[in-house]
């Protein structure tokens, strides 16, 4: 038997062995598939046709279950970016309307679990949407997605006006539980009670109606998660509580907003990040984690220290600093059950002194993240004799420079902290924008000879730098519209260009993995070649069993 033969043999055994699997077996395993991917299975044989008609409870419609999963790695880089509405023209919406119409239209199942939209669509679309609404809360939706996406700009005019009247004319509503919004307009009446049994809802760049923002709590009692990230509130205050089933709190730049009363006493996770005046009545006893960015409108570290005070269960601290000459105070309460904090200190002239102070004020603390990114620091480490730290086992210190208050604070915690494991030095560093996104940056700052120099050595060359990497960071791929999909039509085969269409994708993916790479950082070779090896003799000269890591 030769090569071919065994091959054709293998391959009808193979399919002997597919073909004997229960249907209901096989629908289960193609409802795990995306949609375009399960419907081209109906090409293997004609006993597969109709499978990928069974039901699927979640449904999720969006580019790669519509136009096929070539095209998820496109999508996620264009995310991350947040460029997603660059790729408005590439896909054709009537044609992904027309889709997913036929879809609902086959669907045989009696309930449906999840509905989750991500495309073009906008206010133009209010009917398609509305429809789509319908459908799946009549059949029991618990949870409901729609992430819309066109043009870049707020225009109220053209967002889509989310349609709550639906819930008061079919009686299934009630099971919705999850409610996400991007790129929409909520406005039910202040008195509306139909959302009454959400405990999640999540708002990203959304027109939330003023009177129903601060009746929230009165509508929505048992909310568990509350998500505001880019709402336009139209200078309103949003009154939290009393809540006993709030648990997670994320208000992310929501500036239009005068004022936060929070009254949880079960919410354990808050981030905050914004201009805001007055986050008053601050009644969290049980908060854990808190992660706090504020700018020059409250003095962001003095003001969230203030808060602090208030959560005494506090575990967790994650703060970010971007306000000039701001340092962290003095005179700080004691923090007697935090254990994890992160420092994030991006302001000029930071008193690296006053890193000191916090570590003097929470004494069980085990792990340390400092990021700094600055062009200079001041003030002196100070004297410690006597002081120690006997819980501090990681500490973390992301955007090195080899300044030289750097490495004194460096050589200051591996002499006080008596139960130190490891210390981390990185050039590299995360920088936290909430609700779990995450960039990484590098530090352009590093010259030769900063080892040695004093504060105010080359730091407008450092700015300069700076700035030219930020035009390069910034540097956007215009040629994103230059290939098109061109219109579809549904009597078309629509994988005759399918190598085309992934050679696309892959020279897109190309160009922006080229954006990303380390062409021109000349920081880089310094550090290399000088930098790591003096920070490492100074902290050599330290007695200490931590293991000192320089990457």
């Amino acid at each position: 038997m030769d090569r071919n033969e065994i091959i054709a043999v293998v391959e009808e055994d193979s399919k002997d062995r597919v073909n004997k699997i229960p249907d209901c077996i096989l629908s289960y395993i193609l409802s795990s598939l995306r949609i375009k991917d399960a419907v081209d299975t109906c090409l293997i044989s004609r006993g597969w046709r109709d499978l990928w008609k069974g039901p699927r409870p979640n449904l999720e419609f969006d580019i790669p279950n519509i136009f096929g999963s070539k095209y998820a790695r496109l999508i996620e880089k264009h995310e991350e970016k947040d460029r997603l509405p660059f790729l408005v023209d590439r896909f054709d919406r009537q044609c992904f309307v027309r889709r997913v119409n036929k879809l609902l239209e086959l669907y045989s199942g009696n309930k449906v679990e999840s509905l989750r939209v991500a495309f073009f669509f906008d206010v133009e679309s209010t009917a398609i949407l509305d429809k789509w609404i319908r459908f799946a809360i009549a059949k029991g939706a618990k949870v409901l997605d729609l992430h819309l996406l066109n043009s870049t700009h707020w225009d109220y005019a053209e967002f889509y006006v989310f349609p709550h009247w639906i819930f008061s004319e079919l009686n299934n509503a009630a099971a919705l539980k999850h409610l996400s919004l991007h790129r929409c307009v909520l406005k039910p009446p202040t008195d509306f009670n139909r959302l009454a049994q959400l405990t999640a809802l999540c708002l990203n760049k959304v027109f939330v109606d003023p009177g129903f923002l601060e009746h929230l709590f009165s509508i929505c009692v048992l909310l568990e998660g509350l998500t505001l990230i880019k709402c336009r509130v139209r200078l309103s205050n949003l009154i939290i509580g009393p809540s006993c089933h709030l648990r997670d709190l994320k208000v992310l730049e929501c500036d239009e907003l005068l004022k936060i009363e929070i009254d949880a006493v079960n919410l354990s996770f808050f981030e905050y990040d914004g201009i805001i005046f007055d986050i008053s009545c601050m009644k969290t006893p049980q908060l854990v984690r808190f992660f706090f960015r504020g700018f020059s409108g409250i003095h962001g570290l003095p003001y969230a220290f203030t808060l602090l005070a208030l959560c005494p269960s506090l575990e967790t601290l994650h703060l970010q600093s971007f306000t000039e000459l701001e340092n962290i105070p003095e005179t700080l309460p004691t923090f007697s059950k935090l254990k994890h904090v992160s420092l994030d200190l991006f302001n000029s002239d930071f008193d690296l002194g006053s890193v000191v102070s916090f570590l003097k004020a929470a004494p069980l603390l085990e792990e340390l993240v400092l990021t700094t990114r600055a062009y200079s620091y001041q003030g002196e480490i100070g004297n410690l004799s006597g002081f120690s730290h006997n819980h501090l086992r990681k500490v973390k210190m992301q955007g090195f420079q080899g300044k030289r208050l750097e490495i004194e604070l460096a050589i200051c915690i591996l002499k006080f902290a008596t139960k130190l494991e490891v210390m981390v030095i990185d050039t590299l560093g995360k920088h936290y924008h909430g609700c779990g996104r995450w960039t990484n940056y590098d530090c352009s700052y590093y010259q030769e000879g900063n080892e040695d120099e004093n504060e105010d050595v080359d730091s407008e060359e450092g700015r300069e730098d700076e700035n030219k990497n930020e035009e390069g960071t910034q540097h956007e791929n215009e040629e994103d519209n230059e290939v098109e999909e061109g219109s579809e039509h549904e009597n078309k085969n629509e994988d005759e260009n399918e190598d085309d269409d992934e050679g696309v994708e892959a020279r897109e993916l190309s160009k922006d993995e080229d954006e990303d790479k380390d062409e021109d950082k000349p920081w880089i070779f310094h550090w290399e070649r000088r930098g790591r090896a003096v920070v490492q003799q100074k902290l050599k000269e330290v007695k200490t069993d931590a293991q000192v890591i320089i990457l």
